[in-house]
């Protein structure tokens, strides 16, 4: 979740995308139901401005090809202008559901047929707070680091990518995470020093954060770049050594298990090469790829090559009720309209969402519990209706 493109996703997301293996990837219309919001539209519209906001700046002779289509810019615009404009009628539930169906077509990207049509894994991110301070002070003596200076990145039509660095006039990759911190390679380049390595590898994971300093201010962080190294979930290592079943896999039972044995700390945070460089920024809402604010439970990323950015869709899955104790309690239908904002290098095709949950350790217990299968459906306002 962060202006990059967020070279991130959950921890356990390797782990659970063994139930997608052998998807398709032909769209076609989805088995339709009814739309209805567990969150009776809260948040909306807001969202849907954000997303036009990011859809202006776009020149209009842009068009996404999501699988066997073409999708101008200019109707991702008008799918969210119109629906900007039933909302503000306040219509019942029903009334808009009506209206949806009328106005617009439902796009089912990564339905195919058989058994495992359509299915998906539908994950959750956040904003996390952690306590840091800007010099090395016993217990704060776990860095994130600012972009090194010997970081080759080649920018292409505003893209970049991470080529690594020069070694002897030839061009290598960058050095892994285990490198890194083992050996102490980018002293100097720190920005911010946290108390618990756990912390600092949750910032890489979710791309941005607030840090709270010793003063009680706060100052955000947030993703500035990465080594170009591919991310390998740290969930699905736990999985595949034994060392936790699939449905234990959680963030806080992550962290747990590394505080009960530090001795194979470094072991299973090594395991993912994948390193984020971080910058400054305002302490406030958590910003997308997209460059604009997320809203929480409207705002997905997803892999833009399938979901174009500010489009919008539909979710249809379960989300955790948790109790004060910290554990889930029940489970409820989550089953909203939503908009594509962000991005992820683990969120690679058609068959994975990951929502946006909100800033603190609250959206941070229920985003981690969130690891379920769902739908999801691509809105497209029918060609012919006027705006």
């Amino acid at each position: 979740m962060s202006v990059r493109r967020r070279e991130i996703a959950w921890l356990w997301a390797g782990c659970c995308l063994l139930f997608l293996t052998g998807f398709g990837a032909a769209a076609a219309a989805a088995e339709e139901v009814a739309i209805t919001d567990d969150l009776a539209c809260s948040g909306l519209e807001g969202a849907l401005d954000r997303s036009l906001g990011f859809l202006r700046t776009v020149a209009p002779a842009t068009a996404y090809r999501v699988a066997d289509r073409t999708i101008p810019v200019q109707r991702l615009t008008a799918s969210l202008l119109h629906l900007q404009r039933l909302l503000a009628a306040h219509p019942s539930p029903e009334a808009l559901a009506r209206e949806i169906d009328r106005a617009y077509e439902r796009i089912q990207v990564n339905s195919m047929s058989g058994p495992t049509a359509g299915r998906m894994l539908i994950t959750g991110y956040y904003q996390p707070i952690f306590a840091g301070r800007l010099d090395r002070q016993p217990p704060f003596v776990h860095p994130l680091y600012q972009v090194p200076a010997d970081l080759l990145i080649r920018q292409h039509q505003g893209n970049k990518k991470i080529l690594g660095r020069r070694m002897n006039s030839v061009v290598v990759p960058y050095w892994t995470r285990g490198e890194i911190e083992q050996q102490g390679l980018l002293r100097g380049r720190e920005l911010v020093w946290l108390k618990d390595p756990f912390d600092a590898f949750t910032l890489h994971i979710q791309g941005s954060g607030i840090i709270q300093l010793a003063d009680g201010s706060r100052r955000g962080v947030h993703y500035a770049s990465s080594n170009g190294r591919p991310y390998r979930s740290i969930g699905a290592l736990m999985v595949s050594s034994g060392r936790m079943r699939r449905a234990e896999v959680t963030m806080d039972s992550l962290r747990r298990y590394i505080e009960e044995h530090p001795e194979e700390r470094d072991l299973i945070l090594h395991h993912n090469d994948s390193f984020i460089f971080f910058q400054w920024s305002e302490p406030g809402p958590a910003i997308g790829s997209l460059g604009q604010p997320l809203t929480p439970g409207r705002s997905l990323a997803t892999d833009h090559r399938w979901y174009p950015p500010g489009s919008l869709v539909y979710l249809d899955s379960r989300r955790p009720i948790m109790a004060a104790d910290g554990q889930v309690q029940d489970w409820q239908p989550l089953r909203r309209l939503a908009t594509v904002q962000d991005t992820g290098s683990a969120l690679a095709g058609p068959n994975r969402i990951d929502i946006f949950w909100g800033t603190g350790a609250q959206a941070g217990r229920e985003a981690g519990q969130m690891k379920e299968e769902g739908k999801v459906e691509i809105l497209l306002l029918k060609e012919g209706f006027d705006l």
